[in-house]
Order: structure tokens, then sequence, then C-alpha cells
């Protein structure tokens, strides 16, 4: 029989009767308002941007290619990533029910370390903790895989401080102890995780101090003196960190590489001083200001105020969620600001806006900002001081009726700016696989080395997003091979401004690479990927013998002849697409025929083009952008069918722009497109007049 010493017995009813004392049903409601806003996404978002690398690369190289992915500037994220692909693979729901989880954790931890410091304030602590969780200012969640380390990483931070808090509280030897080894390492590995996190080390010492004079009267300097001597031991947290980035590690990447930011301060000591001042004040107001007012706007901007039905739903369900909250607050006597609400009001203030202020200083000192998009995460590490500072602000109002009506405002808008984050989310990635399968119908097979030009159809949707290489190598050579760095057998590239320009002066070609993947980009052959809209069906561009749509890009446009279509293996069969990352097959509408027949024309077989567009016609299939008629045209004038021809010419016949073209290429002497003269002269009083 195992004997329970006092002092471990002392630590088992210690913590047992803290999680009951804290964790009511007020936990239920962090667990039923969190999973509303976010677990209907997690079960429909897949691959978002920089995802899909470390999916390619995991995919082709295997788990172990984490560790030479992070060598250079985060070792431990390749341990870690390690463990996550060897269990879940490239399967994305995993990661998206991990995001969430980590993120719940946190906001419990929030709330239970909040409890300590301020015993007597739960329902303001109950409603902090929920804005941490809903904090808007983070919109990268929606990318689960590349950013797990630092769902992760916020979770240990909390229950670091956590654990100070209760081990300066334990009064036994043992418990103490026991907490303080679980601060330690939980603080050692957050910062691993995320460096530039370290800031909240000042977040600790702060709740310390509100922790330790709440217990304590006398003189200021006797309650400094407690402070630094239970703060103590937890130096080591900071300092055995940069001791080890500072003098142990060396890092091969300039975004973290401590001495490249000092040689920058010796050169320029006042310019460098005054960008990094602007970048601390803009991500001081991002992080704590803007997060909660100028991104729900912005958010709603996206979608030009016409939110999404599912959003409404969500949106909904939160506030009836908080209103059922505050009945239950208003039963229990809970809505009363009470007597100790002024004093937790300027604590907060303090706690929340020093942790905020120290907590920047390491992202401006890599070089980083905080904002509300592209380096939003930057901001997760201090997005407990930003709800807590908030809660400070709303605190401040005497009334505890206004208090609630105040936060749940907030909250409410914070559960709809990430559902808009989400539907965003959701428009891009449902026309990524749409793309992806198109382009798989049309494309059979695809010489390595191919360089694709690829425009996709992002309504909607603000950022300027990759290329996106990997989907197309997962489709073409997704084989397993061991190699470090992971050759990408054919690159894509975004017809952006300078890429034009590189393409139309036929620049050389040139290897590009990141981390632990490399491709060669061939500027000099190309073929072009076009989906202008997203009604528009995927085209590939047979420089020699092509038309434009209307809805083509003009920059696109100046590319189109520089297309080339050789790296097409015709003979190949059709690839099958994985599921995990594409989806399934989408209905073999209009689309699946435009692209079978106008792989059928790039060989010739006019045969066969002509007979998937009778399938199509039996269908009562058509095209919304009229430009995909073309291979139908070619198909029916070169096969002698006058009738099906002459239906089509007439649903185009006002279409100017397009008849110009086909008559172009109609006269075109070196054109594969050549009819008997009986439909030439059809197709001439249609499309020349």
């Amino acid at each position: 029989m195992v004997r329970i010493e006092p002092a471990a017995l002392h630590f088992h009813n210690l913590t047992m009767s803290s999680i009951k004392k804290y964790f009511s049903p007020d936990v239920l409601f962090i667990f039923l308002i969190s999973a509303v806003v976010f677990l209907p996404y997690a079960f429909r978002l897949t691959y978002y941007l920089d995802d899909w690398y470390y999916v390619y690369d995991g995919v082709v190289a295997g788990p172990k290619i984490f560790h030479s992915m992070f060598s250079v500037d985060r070792p431990i994220r390749g341990y870690f990533f390690n463990v996550f692909f060897s269990v879940f693979g490239p399967h994305p729901l995993p990661y998206h029910l991990g995001a969430y989880l980590w993120r719940l954790i946190a906001g419990v931890g929030a709330y239970w370390l909040l409890n300590v410091i301020w015993s007597g304030g739960r329902r303001n602590n109950f409603l902090i903790a929920i804005l941490f969780i809903l904090y808007p200012g983070y919109s990268w969640w929606v990318s689960a895989i590349e950013y797990q380390p630092m769902a992760v990483s916020l979770a240990l931070q909390v229950f670091s401080v956590l654990f100070t808090l209760l081990s300066i509280r334990s009064a036994g030897l043992l418990p103490k102890a026991l907490y303080l080894l679980g601060a330690t390492l939980t603080g050692w590995a957050y910062i691993a995780l995320v460096d530039y996190a370290i800031g909240a080390e000042v977040f600790r010492f702060l709740c310390i101090y509100l922790f330790i004079s709440h217990g304590m009267e006398g003189p200021f300097v006797r309650r400094v003196s407690a402070v630094l001597k239970a703060w103590l031991p937890y130096l080591a947290v900071s300092l055995g960190f940069v001791f080890w980035r500072v003098f142990l590690f060396e890092s091969d990447r300039q975004a973290t590489d401590i001495g490249l930011h000092v040689e920058k301060f010796k050169t320029s000591p006042l310019g460098y001083l005054t960008e990094m001042g602007a970048d601390f004040y803009n991500s001081i107001m991002n992080a704590g200001v803007h997060a909660w007012f100028r991104q729900p706007y912005l958010r709603l901007m996206d979608f030009r105020f016409d939110v999404p039905l599912l959003g409404v739903i969500l949106t909904g369900a939160v506030v009836l969620l908080v209103t059922l909250a505050g009945y239950l607050w208003l039963r229990r006597g809970g809505l009363v600001a009470p007597e100790a609400s002024q004093m937790m009001a300027r604590e907060a203030l303090l706690l929340g806006g020093l942790s905020l202020l120290f907590g920047v200083i390491p992202v401006i000192a890599f070089g980083r900002f905080i904002n509300l998009s592209i380096y939003s995460h930057y901001g997760l590490p201090v997005s407990l001081a930003a709800a807590i500072l908030l809660g400070g602000v709303i605190c401040i109002f005497p009334s505890g009726r206004l208090q609630y009506i105040l936060f749940s405002v907030f909250i409410t808008a914070s559960a709809l700016t990430h559902s808009l984050i989400a539907e965003r989310t959701l428009v891009l990635e449902n026309s990524l696989e749409t793309f992806w399968w198109q382009a798989s119908w049309r494309i059979p097979g695809l010489q390595p080395d191919a360089t694709l030009v690829t425009q996709y159809p992002y309504e909607r949707v603000v950022d300027n997003p990759l290329g996106l290489p990997e989907a197309l190598n997962l489709i073409y050579f997704p084989e397993p091979r061991q190699e470090d760095p992971i050759r990408y057998f054919a690159s894509t590239l975004m017809p952006t401004q300078d890429n034009v320009e590189a393409i139309l002066a036929q620049k050389p070609k040139k290897i590009e690479g990141y981390r632990t993947h490399e491709m060669v980009v061939q500027y000099a052959d190309i073929m072009v990927l076009t989906q202008p809209t997203s009604f528009s069906c995927v085209r590939v561009v047979d420089g020699e013998n092509f038309v434009v749509s209307a809805n083509d890009p003009e920059a696109l446009r100046s590319l189109f002849e520089y297309s080339r279509v050789d790296s097409i293996r015709v003979a190949e069969e059709v690839p099958i697409l994985p599921a995990y990352a594409f989806g399934r097959e989408p209905e073999r509408g209009w689309c699946y025929y435009f692209e079978k027949a106008d792989l059928a024309v790039q060989s010739a077989d006019w045969t066969n083009a002509a007979r998937l567009g009778d399938e199509a016609f039996a269908l009562g299939l058509a095209p919304q952008d009229q430009v995909e008629w073309f291979p139908f045209v070619q198909a029916y004038a070169m096969t002698g069918n006058a009738d099906r021809l002459e239906n089509i010419l007439q649903q185009t016949a006002a279409n100017t722009f397009f008849n110009e073209q086909v008559c172009t290429a109609l006269h075109r002497s070196d054109s594969k497109f050549a009819p008997a003269a009986e439909i030439g002269a059809l197709l001439e009083e249609y499309v020349c007049k």
C-alpha cells in the first residue's frame, strides 16, 4: 500500500481545492463560447498559405526534415513538428483541433491565474479570460500547421506564470518545489518555441508583485524586497534562454540574428532608433487598441458588411451564451460592481499596460512589428496583457451592469471577427482546391523543371498569396525521397510586376529556395494557368493557339504569347489528388468537359474534343465566360459539324472581343486551326464581320 506523505497530500488537496473553487460553470461557458467560435471552422479549414510547404516537405522527406527546417533559428520547433507530423501526418483536422484546444487551455489557465491574483473579481476574470481566448488581433489561427507552436507557446506561457504564483502561495516544501520546477520548465519551453515571447517575463514579475502586495502590508520598499526575493528563482527562465541564444547558438537567419541588429545600430544609431520607435508605437497601438476596434471593421470591409450566414448564426449563438451567463451572474448578485472593482481596474491597467509595453520590445528587437494581418502572430504573446488592459478600462466604469454590457460588446465583436477571418480563408482555400482539380483535368502529367504562372480567382481576399508550388508538386511529384534540401520539380510564379518584367525580358533561369527546399524558376520557359474569376474555368494558355478573356488582367495577357504547353505530358494518366489536401473531386460540370476538350485540342484530337462537346451539350452545360467556347469552336469546325458550330456562334454573336480573336486565329498561316472551305466561310460570316 502506497503511503501519501503529508506534504504531498497537502499539495493534492491544495490543487483539488483550487480546481473546485475556480473551475465552476464559468469554465463551461468559456468552453461553450470558444467552441461556438472556432470548432465549426476547425472541421472545414484545410491549409492556408505557408502550411503547404510544411505539408509537402513533410510528405516527401518525412518528419525528420523539420529538424533541418528550424535548425537555423528555433531548433526546438524541429522536434515539435517531428512529433506532430509523425502522429498526425498531413491531415489538417488534427492541427485545427489542436490549435483550438491549446487556445482553450490557455484561456482556462488565464482564468485560474486571474482568480489567484484577484480572488474577489471572478466575474471580471471570467470575462477577461473570454476576451483573451477571442483576442481578435491574432488572425493566423486559420494556419493551424505553421502556427501550432505559437498556440502551444501561449498556453505554456500562461501556465508558467500560474505555476509561479501557486509556488509562492504553497506552504509545503514539496508543492513549492514542484510548482517551481513546472514554472521553470514551461517557461523555457514557451520561449524556446517563440523566442520573441520572452517579454512575457515582465508579466511574470508584475503578477508576482500584485500577488504579494495583496497579502502584505507595510512600506513599498519592503514589498519590493519581498517581490524580488520571490522573483529571483525565475530569472533562470529568461537568463538561461538569453545565455543560450546569445553565447551558445549561432543563427543563420537574419531576422533572428541579434548580432545583425547590433551592427545596424552601430552603423546608424539615430536612423535605427527612429525606425524602432515608429515600429514600437505602431505595434503597441495595433496589439492594444486597433485589435479591438479596427480589426472588426477591417474584416467587415472584406465582405462589404455582407456577413456570411454561418458567421451571423455563430455570432448570434455567442450573444445568447453571454446573455445567459449574465443572467446567472445577476441571480448570484455578480453584476453589482464590488467595492474592490476600482482597485482591480487600476491594477489591471498597470499589469496590462506595462506587460504590453515590455512584451513588444523583443519583437522590435528582432526587426519585426505587430500589425493586424501578416504580422499579427507577433502580438499573440501579449494578447493576455491586451485583454487585461481592456478589462481594466472597462472596470473603471462604476456600474457593474454597464461593465458587463461593454464586455459583451467586445466579446461579440471579437467572435464576429474570427468568423469573418475564417470565412475569408475558406474562400481562398476552396478557390485553390477548385483551381488545382481543374488543372489536373487539363494536365495529365508534367515535365520536371516546368515553371507555371498561376492566376487565382481570390474573391474578397485582400492578401497577396504565394504561387503555392507545393500544391503543384504534391499533385505531380508526390514520391518520397531522401534529400535535403528537397528539390521541387516544378515551380510557380505569381504575375507580379517583377515577375512579368523578368519573363518579358526572358531572363535566365535561377534557383530559389527557402529553409528545406529549392526549385528552378525558368523565366524563358513558362506556362500560364489563369482563372480570372470564380465562375471561370482554369485555362492553360497555349502561346500558339489562344484567345483572351475580357476578365484576364492586362499584365497577364502580355505573357500569353510566351506560354508554352510542351511541359505537359499528354499521354500520362490523370493524377489522383490527395483528398486531405484538395478535398473530394468536384462535380464534373462544364469545366470538366472544357478542360478535357482543351487537352484534346492541344493534341489536335478534334474528334475527341467534339465528342466531349456533344456530351456537354446533352447535359445542358454552357460556359459563363464565353472564351471557353474556343476549343469547341475549333473542334466542330475541324470535324465539319456545322450545326453545332453555328449554335455556338449564335450564342457568341454579340461578343465582339471574342469573335475578333477567333477571326485572327482563323487567318493565322501557321495555325493547326484550318477548317474546310465551307466551314471556313461559315466562320467568316459570324466572326469576321
